[in-house]
């Protein structure tokens, strides 16, 4: 029987969990409530930390800065560039190496001093300005695809060059604002290196700690159905793939050690939660693969905490092509919207145009269908809407308590940098409130403001929406079918490696089962548009389909343990009729004939046999 077919009946043979708590005791397990619930929706704890770093680098940057102004009598405004520095460098500074580290971060800082600048010297010929303006957008949307260094450049271009614009300060006034950014360049380097440094072996025991929640998560929930037990799995995958992130920093026998123990913790938990009739057995398993890997657990955090002591580096990765990653098609898109927005906004208001441009630049970066423009500028208008309306009962409650107003900012600024990159509405929230408390606070009357706002971003989203349909050519269900295409092609490089031995020439069955992995999540992200449909449109085909594709990954999963263990023929040859099996499922619901899901079938069917 395969996975897909099992994962339909698992519901009503599943009844409560034993008590699985000592499962997780030890070097890995959560120290709080708190910690249980923030582990559970970022392994490893690295966005929080990164959205740590950037309030807290907001805060001394502030301090020294607004403090300045306001002992010299100075507008508050030359402190600006200096905070908006503070807020977005540490989103993108992830370099492995203090050199890197501070190369990122000289990169990004050097972008953003340019481009103020240029804005502020052409200010004074506004045609010009606009004109540089898309230029440095067009650039921007050109490099999003060539790592966090030069996206993080981009960005703080783009918003640079759109404050000094708005700002039109004098050389005077210029060199002044960046005389204030030095102090946000250090205040962002003692709070990424000494305050909140990044530590490897920590993120490596907070991964695993997600990674056992997430498994006895499964082990608790014998109840789900089939949407719910893949959700868990995925979950449970997502952190084991968190966990790969910090595997850099380890020998060979100790990274493949705790891949394998990984690997076993998953194909235990998926045996859990799609077979009924053995939840006795599977139990038992679950709990043994567990505790073999706080054990490999711990040895992994301990040999991370000693390279780091001594040194020791990453591997230096493929060096990147540039020349491969511009997005020139997406540039020119982004472009278009922006200039359309330029010219409506303009008609709406003189000042505020930048909101429309703004919004369409934010819009198409990373979205790479039509249905992905059209859900994030849903979430556009959603988290406008609601934070314009939560900034104005604040502005309004905070009036003459500027200390409860200056703890709303920084709870904002931590917001947006949490969720900002990864849930776009919310953090569409948090920077339209903490844009509310600032203009509240400089003495702006509120309501016209919030009206301005929504309707500039109403005509950014529109307009993204209209050249979303008109220029991209990718439709949401291509988009879709080349994800699956790709999940295909990996699934496939699994059973090429599992097909040679282990320690032969190729590549190794775990690693092409990480690979797989990503290509899967990928291709979840590229259903979120699909899934928001559902509420107007059912697509009974790709619902039919998702399904028995999940369970072609769950079972190769199985084939690359086997595999990579050694196990008996009689085990393996099981591990291919499932995968056999799930294939033939997938096949028959999606309606595709693709050469390989067709080719790996009989091929599996062939070696079962």
């Amino acid at each position: 029987m395969s996975i897909a077919t099992t994962l339909r009946s698992l519901a009503p043979s599943f009844h409560h969990a034993r008590d699985h708590r000592s499962t997780t005791r030890g070097a890995v397990s959560p120290s709080s409530h708190l910690l249980t619930r923030l582990l559970g929706a970022d392994p490893g704890l690295l966005r929080f930390h990164t959205a740590l770093r950037s309030a807290i680098a907001c805060v001394l940057t502030g301090v020294v800065t607004i403090g300045w102004t306001v002992h010299t009598h100075r507008s508050p405004t030359l402190a600006a560039f200096a905070l908006l520095f503070a807020m977005v460098a540490p989103l993108f500074l992830r370099d492995a190496t203090p050199r890197g580290w501070f190369r990122s971060l000289g990169v990004i800082y050097g972008a953003g001093s340019a481009s103020l600048i240029a804005a502020s010297a052409l200010a004074a010929w506004p045609l010009v300005a606009d004109a540089a303006f898309l230029a440095v957008l067009f650039a921007a949307m050109l490099v999003q695809a060539c790592g966090p260094r030069a996206l993080g450049g981009a960005m703080t271009a783009v918003v640079s060059f759109y404050l000094g614009l708005y700002l039109h300060p004098t050389f005077a006034h210029v060199f002044a604002m960046l005389g204030l950014s030095t102090i946000a360049l250090v205040c962002v380097a003692f709070t990424g290196r000494v305050l909140v440094p990044t530590r490897p072996d920590a993120t490596l025991r907070r991964a695993l700690t997600a990674v056992m929640q997430r498994a006895t998560t499964v082990l608790a929930d014998r109840r789900a159905d089939e949407p719910g037990a893949m959700r868990h799995l995925s979950l449970l995958n997502e952190a084991a793939l968190a966990v790969e992130e910090q595997l850099g920093l380890l020998d060979l026998p100790g990274a493949q050690r705790l891949r394998a123990c990984l690997i076993d913790v998953e194909v235990a938990a998926a045996q859990h939660a799609v077979d009924a009739s053995r939840l006795d057995r599977s139990d038992v398993r679950l709990r043994v693969a567990l505790r073999r890997l706080s054990r490999a657990g711990r040895d992994a955090v301990a040999s991370t905490a000693r390279a780091a002591k001594t040194g020791v580096k990453r591997p230096v990765g493929a060096a990147l092509v540039w020349r491969d990653a511009l997005s020139w098609l997406p540039a020119c898109r982004a472009t278009t919207a922006a200039l359309i927005a330029m010219l409506i906004g303009h008609s709406v208001s003189p000042e505020r145009w930048f909101w429309a441009v703004i919004t369409t630049f934010v819009v198409f970066l990373g979205t790479r269908s039509r249905g992905d423009t059209i859900r994030k500028t849903g979430e556009r208008v959603l988290g406008t809407l609601a934070g314009v309306a939560v900034s104005a009962a604040l502005v309004g409650a905070f009036h003459g308590t500027p200390w409860l107003l200056v703890a709303a900012m920084v709870a904002c600024v931590f917001g947006w940098a949490y969720f900002i990159l990864t849930l776009y509405g919310q953090g569409v929230f948090f920077i339209t409130v903490l844009v509310g408390l600032v203009y509240g606070e400089l003495g702006f009357a509120i309501g016209p403001l919030i009206e301005m706002r929504v309707e500039e971003v109403f005509v950014g989203c529109i307009v993204s929406i209209a050249v979303a349909v008109s220029m991209m050519p990718l439709r949401t269900s291509h988009h879709v079918d080349v994800k699956v295409t790709g999940v295909l092609d990996a699934l496939d490089e699994v059973v090429r490696a599992c097909t040679t031995r282990v320690d032969g020439p190729g590549l190794h069955p775990l690693t092409a089962m990480r690979a797989l992995d990503r290509r899967w999540h990928e291709l979840r992200v590229a259903l979120r548009p699909l899934q928001t449909q559902q509420v107007f449109a059912w697509n009974s085909r790709m619902e039919l389909a998702v399904g028995p594709l999940f369970a072609c990954v769950q079972a190769a999963r199985e084939l690359a343990r086997e595999t990579a263990r050694g196990a008996a023929v009689a085990a393996t040859d099981e591990a291919r009729a499932r995968l056999a099996g799930a294939l033939a499922l997938f096949a028959a619901r999606s309606g595709r004939n693709s050469r390989n899901s067709d080719e790996v079938a009989a091929r599996e069917l062939v070696a079962a046999r």
